[in-house]
């Protein structure tokens, strides 16, 4: 089982705003069985209004879906982003959501699941 998160320069509680400018700090999760990261950036990086805002690709592999979503929580607490906004919070909170957990996802799934927008969680 695979979970895929892509890790953009946007700013979910401003409808998904790309956020440019240059990555000060910029650390991926340590590395592991059953983790890819897929990025083309690197600390220094600018992040530009030209192009696709996207930092990288987590990809986490588990013998069954609740495995490969932990190891996705575990690895979005491990990221350092510093320079840009980033979309982090949002796709941890996807993860945590009991309707993706469950697989109960389409591409209606943002609209249904947050119909105010994201506003980052409750605490």
């Amino acid at each position: 089982h695979a979970v895929e998160s892509r890790v953009y320069a946007e700013d979910a509680s401003r409808k998904f705003l790309p956020s440019i400018g240059f990555l000060r700090k910029y650390i991926e999760p340590k590395p592991r069985d059953g983790l890819r990261i897929d990025t083309g950036v690197q600390e220094g990086s600018e992040i530009s209004m030209y192009y696709d805002p996207m930092i990288s690709k987590l990809i986490t592999h588990g013998k069954t879906r609740e495995e490969a979503i932990q190891m996705q929580n575990e690895c979005i607490d491990e990221y350092v982003i510093q320079g840009v906004v980033d979309n982090l919070g949002f796709c941890k909170s996807m993860l945590n959501n009991a309707e993706f957990r469950k697989g109960n996802y389409d591409t209606s799934f943002i609209g249904k699941n947050y119909p105010d927008g994201y506003h980052g969680e409750k605490l």
